[in-house]
């Protein structure tokens, strides 16, 4: 499935605010991408109801809503399990503002430990370099987007690309280690009874 059959971000963000949804875009995929990472499947009818209760304080979403939650869980699902390290982040394109991306960088990021948290509560089951993983996607959640930096526009946006990078490859980690190992024992288990 191709990624012209997710909304961009500023489509999400007008689909979410007319269904009064009070998440952002960011949250959307960042809490679907931690699930996933965390080893739920990429199985909509298991991850809708924890999306409408963290995301929609357990109130249903609009049925337009819901298909394209169902369109992204599927194809996050999908890039997260290819090997070609296409996966993405959800978060506004390049031509919004620095502080509009970095705030939405947070948030993607605040949701994606969320995801993952939900279902890995024992973080002794992980890998140490998941652990780091975590710890690292953890700082990033205290970027200060309202800090003045001395910094040119040029470096700012290059700082921003590194951190957006960065956390790209902590999810890719932590869906790899963690996300296929747990997320297939529910359909081996299921297979052999």
């Amino acid at each position: 499935m191709s990624s012209s059959f997710i909304l961009s971000y500023d489509e999400w963000t007008y689909t979410l605010d007319q269904a009064y949804v009070m998440a952002s875009a960011a949250e959307v995929h960042g809490l679907i991408a931690g699930l996933l990472s965390a080893g739920v499947a990429a199985d909509a009818q298991q991850l809708l109801p924890v999306i409408q209760d963290f995301l929609n304080d357990g109130q249903a979403l609009s049925l337009d809503v819901k298909q394209h939650v169902v369109n992204l869980i599927d194809v996050t699902g999908k890039s997260l399990a290819e090997h070609d390290f296409n996966f993405a982040l959800l978060l506004p394109s390049d031509d919004d503002s620095l502080p509009e991306r970095l705030d939405a960088m947070v948030e993607w990021t605040q949701a994606f430990l969320v995801g993952f948290a939900v279902q890995q509560t024992d973080l002794s089951l992980v890998s140490d370099d998941v652990r780091e993983a975590l710890d690292q996607l953890s700082e990033v959640t205290r970027i200060d987007i309202h800090t003045t930096d001395d910094g040119s526009s040029e470096e700012n946006e290059e700082a921003y690309f590194l951190v957006l990078e960065h956390i790209r490859m902590m999810a890719l980690a932590c869906y790899t280690e963690v996300g296929q190992k747990f997320g297939a024992k529910p359909v081996s288990n299921k297979t052999l009874h």
